[in-house]
């Protein structure tokens, strides 16, 4: 992987605030649906980047530590592979309320990208402990479908900028060939094609 990659992705990052020191907390699988929950039942809003408090939220909310610390602990796969799972689904809820509020007119669309890129950052996690377990069965539909998603929002010149469409693109430079590793044959061949077609719509973006 090129350090180009890796530079900016963590550009990406940065526009969010610098990272959690060290000394926090990490998040667990029970504070990502913790937060979610309060969010569905109409405690807090979507965390945002447009205040201090929320800000802080959604750093926490994207974090690379929180899924590190969850592959480093002395639990078993199967255990970590739980974890995992919890956040990548609650993940995938919050990338549709982040879809829905950008409809109605929320400018929301940083926050949806650095969601979108930590989903695949999980995904990737998930997959390499996949491949570690051989009677699980994974779910490449979803990985599938995850990765499709990050595409059209990739291509999608009229919501995103084109920072926050080349962090995407990095970001699935990055973690797919780990997601692709479990997918089906079919599904692999499909993606590979779609992310020649993605790669050919940004080298003559504007």
């Amino acid at each position: 992987m090129g350090a180009s990659v890796i530079v900016r992705l963590c550009l990406g990052l940065a526009l969010v605030t610098a990272a959690a020191r060290a000394d926090e907390p990490r998040w667990t699988s029970r504070d990502y649906v913790d937060l979610y929950f309060r969010h569905y039942n109409g405690r807090v809003p979507l965390p945002h980047l447009r205040d201090e408090a929320q800000k802080a939220l959604f750093q926490h909310l994207v974090d690379p530590a929180n899924i590190a610390r969850i592959e480093a602990e002395p639990i078993s796969n199967g255990e970590k592979l739980r974890q995992l799972r919890i956040i990548l689904a609650v993940l995938g809820a919050y990338r549709a309320a982040y879809n829905v509020a950008m409809i109605v007119g929320e400018p929301l669309e940083q926050e949806l990208t650095l969601v979108q890129v930590h989903s695949l950052e999980v995904a990737d996690a998930v997959a390499k402990l996949v491949r570690l377990s051989p009677a699980d069965e994974g779910s490449s539909n979803a990985w599938a479908t995850l990765v499709e998603g990050v595409i059209e929002s990739v291509v999608d010149s009229k919501r995103y900028s084109s920072i926050q469409r080349t962090v995407m693109a990095d970001a699935i430079n990055l973690h797919y060939p780990a997601i692709a590793a479990v997918l089906s044959e079919n599904e692999r061949h499909r993606l590979d094609e779609t992310i020649k077609q993605m790669k050919l719509a940004l080298s003559v973006a504007p």
